[in-house]
């Protein structure tokens, strides 16, 4: 691809994608690189999500800052940081600390974050940084089973999916009281649909940044409209 430009550097510290690497002594440091020309406090959305999604941007900051930075010093910054972008958007300080740690107890590394623990957190940054993603689970899992088949059209007949466009106010308890509805007269005793499983999944509102963007047209069909436009400024001359 001729757009992406390769440099080579040779240094004490070099930024490679989102990674700073620095030769610290004979040690090798990692800490994550933020652009200066990013916006510092923009998140990808602040309202009319559920709240799964929201937890799950807290989750995937500290998982990214855990795999990428080496000591504990910088780890912490990139925490701090986080919780200053989450508040600026305007997060409930209960709601992060609560999430923040449920992280910490997921991975046994509550130290870390109570007394900046080096070796707890060295533990925490080998286990994060070697977990495989789940793309790499699943393709692990293709690898090894020589008999994995895909799945049958009909291995999902007995379920019933509904999406519906979440958003903030009346519709916060939709999926709770849908339930209620679907429990009281659809599930009753001799029903077709009693031993069906009901799945309501949401619909997110698409953000400025998608509606902003769209795929760039072929070449041919730019090449056209520039000729089209050339000759409606001949004619008009």
């Amino acid at each position: 691809d001729s757009n992406i430009k390769i440099t080579t550097t040779i240094s004490q510290t070099l930024d490679y994608l989102d990674v700073t690497i620095e030769n610290n002594n004979g040690n090798l440091k990692t800490c994550i690189y933020h652009k200066s020309a990013s916006e510092p406090y923009i998140l990808p959305y602040s309202s009319d999500h559920p709240r799964h999604v929201h937890m799950n941007i807290l989750n995937n900051a500290l998982v990214r800052a855990a795999r990428m930075c080496s000591t504990v010093e910088d780890f912490d910054m990139e925490r701090l940081s986080t919780e200053m972008i989450l508040l600026v958007n305007g997060y409930p300080p209960k709601f992060i600390q609560q999430y923040m740690k449920n992280f910490f107890m997921k991975y046994n590394a509550m130290n870390v974050w109570t007394e900046l623990n080096s070796e707890s957190y060295q533990q925490l940054h080998h286990e994060l940084l070697y977990k495989p993603t789940r793309r790499e689970q699943k393709v692990q899992l293709e690898t090894n089973d020589t008999s994995f088949k895909k799945p049958n059209n009909y291995e999902h007949k007995n379920q019933i999916y509904l999406h519906y466009t979440f958003e903030n106010g009346p519709l916060i308890n939709f999926k709770k009281e849908y339930r209620q509805i679907w429990e009281k007269y659809y599930v009753y005793p001799g029903s077709r649909l009693r031993n069906t499983r009901l799945i309501l999944g949401t619909i997110l509102n698409r953000t400025l940044q998608s509606l902003l963007i769209h795929k760039k047209p072929k070449k041919d069909i730019l090449t056209k409209m520039e000729s089209s436009n050339q000759a409606a400024s001949r004619t008009t001359q």
